[in-house]
């Protein structure tokens, strides 16, 4: 069994920490066994006093509120007792002696006032501090929520209000928290994430946290604001790696591993578009980017079986007649198909207008004139004279076959190209209309 002194980061946590000392947000994600939950716990070690780590037992319940005076040294208790903990060889530190009477009770009026309000915004209830005993100034308190006794609210209120009221304690330069999604809805996932990710509303809600790390299996916990903030962790033996997402595919790659499922379109893109070949596949995926740079369309390659293709989304997505996707996923066929195959894809849910078919047969006569007219060397009025027999394709003396022209013609796109009417009108504006 591997001991914690064996243990070897990649980087050292001593330059990871090096590098994102002024970063506001890093997020760890990983498979379970990752390393992730340790990564945190001995950044927290190193960190020291002045940041609190929130273990995943964070599940409290409270009845009727203890009021009394902080205790002064509360935060040096909590250090002493973590790295007596962590140093424990055999001993997996997820406490948090940290519990919700502490927080709300330590917190000022002004700033409980704050988490409930923040609570309230989030879950869609009203929060406030009553008195069991309306009569008795003395009598303990108790945080009513819509009327009921917050202790016999959902667990996921209480867990979100742990790590918001931790969050809004201004002792705290810095928080981390593992697994911040446990208990929360995808809904409240987001908006909390939100919090974490957007400068200006983290600057209004906690001011004083100059740093957060999260370590987390929740694609919606990830920052989409700096996806370089992203980091996927994992082991191999003795030795933990921390590495860096670096670009949008990385990104995306991540996303979707966070989702179980490998098929880009299981994120939820901004569409879905179903073709059957290769060369259709990078020519309206390339005319697509153009078109629309600042979504992201899945174009999907079917194999030459879009019916296939179809029903897997469908397995992955559920029934897409009730799905929030359905609109926006297309299917492209040639003109030549196999009989009745518009009718089975709208039985499997497409909508029927959104079941795309060229009048010739061939994506080749949606390329741009000028385009075509560019790679044959020829005039643009002399493009409808295009032959294509099986694989290749003729005009002017020059012979291409269909991938090479798809390259060339991919290679020479541009935004202001100038598109055929009928890729306009039977894709492009469905698109756009379903999208925008």
């Amino acid at each position: 069994m591997t001991s914690k002194a064996e243990l070897i980061f990649n980087p050292s946590l001593q330059l990871f920490a090096q590098t994102r000392a002024g970063s506001p947000l890093t997020v760890l994600s990983g498979s379970n066994n990752s390393g992730k939950s340790l990564t945190l716990k001995w950044l927290k070690s190193a960190l020291g006093r002045s940041a609190y780590m929130i273990g995943t037992n964070r599940f409290y319940h409270v009845y009727h509120l203890s009021t009394g005076i902080r205790d002064p040294s509360q935060l040096d208790q909590f250090e002493n007792q973590f790295q007596s903990n962590f140093n424990q060889e055999n001993y997996n530190h997820e406490q948090n002696p940290f519990d919700l009477n502490q927080i709300i009770m330590g917190l000022s009026d002004k700033r409980r006032s704050e988490l409930f309000e923040l609570c309230g915004k989030l879950i869609g209830n009203t929060f406030s501090m009553k008195k069991v005993d309306s009569e008795n100034e003395l009598s303990p308190r108790y945080i009513d929520m819509d009327g009921q006794n917050l202790s016999v609210g959902s667990t996921g209120t209480r867990l979100l209000m742990t790590i918001l009221g931790i969050c809004m304690d201004e002792r705290f330069e810095t928080v981390l928290i593992d697994e911040p999604e446990l208990g929360l809805s995808p809904k409240v996932q987001q908006m909390l994430s939100t919090f974490f990710d957007e400068p200006e509303t983290r600057s209004k809600i906690f001011p004083h946290l100059s740093r957060i790390y999260l370590a987390t299996h929740s694609h919606l916990m990830l920052s989409r604001r700096d996806i370089t903030s992203n980091y996927v962790v994992s082991k191999n033996a003795a030795t933990i790696s921390i590495q860096r997402v670096k670009n949008i595919g990385e990104f995306h790659r991540l996303q979707f591993n966070l989702l179980g499922n490998s098929l880009e379109s299981m994120y939820f893109p901004s569409a879905i578009v179903v073709v059957e070949g290769k060369t259709d596949h990078a020519y309206l995926d390339r005319v697509l980017q153009l078109q629309f740079p600042e979504k992201r369309i899945a174009v999907i390659h079917s194999g030459g079986d879009v019916k296939k293709k179809v029903h897997s989304l469908k397995e992955t997505l559920g029934e897409l007649d009730k799905s929030p996707l359905r609109a926006r996923i297309f299917v492209v066929l040639d003109s030549v198909h196999q009989p009745g195959l518009r009718d089975e894809l709208t039985k499997l849910g497409v909508l029927e207008e959104n079941v795309v078919t060229w009048s010739q047969n061939g994506i080749e006569y949606v390329y741009p004139p000028k385009v075509v007219a560019g790679v044959f060397c020829a005039s643009v009025e002399d493009v409808h004279n295009l032959s294509l027999v099986g694989d290749r394709i003729s005009l002017n003396d020059i012979t291409k076959t269909k991938n090479e022209l798809a390259a060339s013609v991919v290679s020479l796109l541009r935004e202001d190209s100038d598109l055929p009417s009928e890729l306009v009108e039977k894709l492009i504006d469905p698109v756009s209309a379903a999208i925008m």
